[in-house]
């Protein structure tokens, strides 16, 4: 069997409705130097041996989940013409929230998230171990080894923990209502590497935590579809949507496109993707916000435990693994 290396985590079936009339897409990285990459979606949105798997007999799996995932997109181009056409597509919303749901666990914005609180964890309780004398002394001169270390994880863990993510997104799609909207502005829709993006919208713009929500408050879940679409979750919309299912919303602001694409932007990871050149202004005030990880250590009951939390800031570079074969 041909083995597969090039595994993307925004697939193509996704980013072709994101084309100009080239096929291309414009690719801001937010370590690049501000000017766009024009790409066709095979060359972009991947990563080697993203999805590659440990098999118990020894060696690597690494075409299972590429495989799989591609026999998902599948169903996504066909969709995405029936809500350009907006004809009722109730029959197919569980195509719609496990593609959205998928897009949001698979990505490096979530799954470095995840190996980073592993990481923070092991870091942590290394450093418990030895404040309770259950590590041998530390070399004399490295009184500050702990605090410097660096941990890495093993990949695979992030893999394993995209089920659980899937099912945290599962639940918040069922806790708001839905709504397409078309864009009828001059003014497209941007999109990401992190595309799927929640927030509490009680809270000012600047006071706002990516996927950080009050359990009894409000939230809006945003997933740009193309240029042109946009699905949108909210509290307000649940009645609606519980009677009537999903709907269709026009959008005439240029303003509104703006607030939708200045979340895309900062909930972007390492990179911002648009249909055109024109919005360089826009994801240039973001290229160094990523929503990324953060943990603190608190006190609990006399005891320090760790806090994590996501939050917009600047990514830093994670340990890279280095398995047995090197």
């Amino acid at each position: 069997m041909d083995q597969k290396k090039r595994h993307h985590f925004v697939p193509k079936a996704y980013l072709n409705s994101f084309c100009n009339k080239s096929g291309r897409v414009f690719v801001y990285r937010k370590d690049g130097d501000g000017k766009p990459l024009p790409l066709v979606p095979d060359k972009t949105q991947h990563q080697r041996y993203y999805y590659s798997q440990p098999k118990p007999e020894g060696g690597m799996d690494n075409n299972t989940l590429e495989n799989l995932f591609g026999d998902l997109e599948g169903a996504w181009p066909p969709l995405v013409e029936r809500i350009e056409a907006r004809e009722d597509v109730n029959d197919s919303l569980e195509v719609l929230f496990n593609f959205m749901a998928l897009q949001r666990a698979r990505v490096p914005a979530c799954r470095d998230a995840v190996e980073l609180m592993l990481a923070a964890t092991v870091k942590n309780l290394a450093k418990q171990m030895h404040q309770d004398g259950q590590l041998p002394p530390l070399p004399e001169g490295c009184e500050n080894l702990l605090e410097e270390l660096e941990v890495s994880i093993d990949p695979h863990q992030s893999i394993h923990a995209m089920v659980v993510i899937i099912k945290g997104v599962i639940e918040m799609v069922d806790s708001v209502g839905w709504v397409v909207f078309h864009n009828n502005t001059n003014t497209p829709f941007l999109t990401s590497d992190n595309p799927v993006a929640w927030f509490d919208p009680s809270l000012s713009f600047s006071q706002q935590k990516p996927y950080s929500i009050n359990p009894d408050g409000p939230v809006i879940v945003q997933f740009p579809i193309s240029p042109k679409l946009l699905l949108i979750g909210a509290t307000e919309y649940r009645d609606n949507f519980v009677r009537q299912g999903l709907m269709y919303g026009d959008i005439d602001s240029d303003e509104w496109v703006e607030c939708v694409n200045a979340q895309t932007c900062r909930f972007g990871y390492e990179a911002v993707i648009s249909s055109t050149e024109s919005q360089g202004d826009l994801i240039a005030d973001f290229a160094d916000i990523s929503p990324v990880h953060v943990s603190r250590s608190v006190t609990v009951d006399g005891s320090d435990a760790l806090l994590h939390t996501i939050e917009f800031g600047s990514r830093s570079k994670k340990p890279k693994w280095q398995n047995e074969d090197g």
